[in-house]
């Protein structure tokens, strides 16, 4: 009996020791693999930042570029304006009036027609002809 405890004592302190190691062992990748794991995760958040950056970096891009090309078609349209007083004389009243043409242009193709405003810059009854023995009929007939 004493040498069959000889023989199994050591069997079992190995087998035991071989338990051991490997739970240990175990422990030891699970902690590995968590390592592994948390390495990992904070890769997918660092891609998932620049994925981001990246996608609103393209979308001013656009932005931009879409801002740009409708501010260069904005400016090839343009107004063409011409001024001019004009002068008119009926009877006894003198008037003066500014007279401004404008007409919008897409680079050279004219869009409208031409819209005319007229402001009175001065009106004055009496004139050339005021003088007190005049008529109408004498100025007619002169």
């Amino acid at each position: 009996m004493a040498i069959l405890l000889w023989i199994f004592v050591p069997g079992f302190t190995a087998a035991g020791a071989v338990l051991l190691i490997v739970f240990m062992m175990r422990c030891r990748i699970d902690e590995a693999i968590a390592h592994e794991r948390s390495a990992l995760a904070e890769l997918q958040s660092a891609l998932v930042v620049q994925r981001e950056r990246l996608e609103s970096a393209i979308h001013d891009a656009k932005a931009e570029a879409k801002r740009a090309a409708f501010d260069e078609f904005l400016n090839d349209f343009r107004v063409e304006q011409r001024q001019y007083v004009r002068k008119s004389r009926l009877f006894f009243m003198n008037k003066q009036t500014l007279i401004v043409r404008e007409r919008m242009l897409f680079r050279n193709l004219p869009l409208s027609n031409w819209v005319e405003h007229s402001v009175t810059l001065e009106e004055n009854v009496g004139g050339p002809y005021s003088t007190h023995g005049l008529t109408i009929e004498a100025m007619l007939g002169s």
